[in-house]
């Protein structure tokens, strides 16, 4: 029974999450590699857009996601290799890659400035890093007021969510070769995480 009800919660969740970002988040990942490093890995939710046969590298602390994990990627032919640790220090050689994902897990991670250093040491030159994150607004706007004034009941409400960390800024910072990206607005009732980033940085 309780299995059941996560499956149908899990369900009710990826159709949410392809309707808000399914069209942006297949051009920011097309393209891709054979091998990839995964972020954040979460339930699996960008499987579906990678090609079936694409080895995954999924960095996910939370444990108790190992299953479903694994059921989403046998359901998109993905070859998975799943890492518990945190993004902050990587079990993964230097140079090893040539795309790293991520999506909706920067505002969440402990050290987000240690994670996109070590994002960039395990790229390889001229490698990808594509990612999609809700973001600090305009200061001075009404967006960022209501985001300065819930930012702490969100943090614990929403596993450590902080909606005021301007990671936009911090990956252009980052050292990069070249960032290219792009703010929108996500049309959602959920005012705090409105204000959103996608973007590819090049090492």
């Amino acid at each position: 029974m309780i299995q059941n009800i996560k499956n149908w919660f899990f369900a009710l969740v990826d159709d949410y999450m392809h309707a808000r970002y399914g069209k942006r988040k297949s051009v920011l990942f097309k393209d891709h590699p054979k091998e990839v490093i995964e972020i954040g890995a979460g339930y699996g939710a960008n499987f579906r857009y990678l090609k079936s046969g694409t080895r995954v590298i999924a960095v996910e602390p939370n444990s108790s996601l190992r299953d479903i994990l694994k059921k989403r990627a046998e359901r998109f032919g993905i070859i998975l290799e799943i890492h518990h640790g945190g993004a902050e220090e990587l079990l993964i050689p230097d140079n090893h890659v040539e795309m790293v994902l991520g999506s909706l897990v920067l505002c969440s991670v402990n050290d987000p400035i240690q994670v996109v250093s070590e994002i960039k040491r395990v790229l390889k030159a001229g490698g990808r890093f594509a990612y999609l994150e809700h973001v600090k607004a305009r200061e001075g706007s009404w967006v960022y007021g209501i985001q300065r004034m819930v930012r702490k009941p969100w943090k614990c409400f929403f596993d450590g969510c902080h909606v005021t960390r301007d990671t936009g800024k911090l990956i252009q910072n980052s050292g990069f070769k070249n960032v290219d990206q792009q703010a929108f607005n996500s049309r959602t009732i959920f005012v705090p995480i409105i204000p959103h980033i996608s973007g590819v940085a090049v090492k």
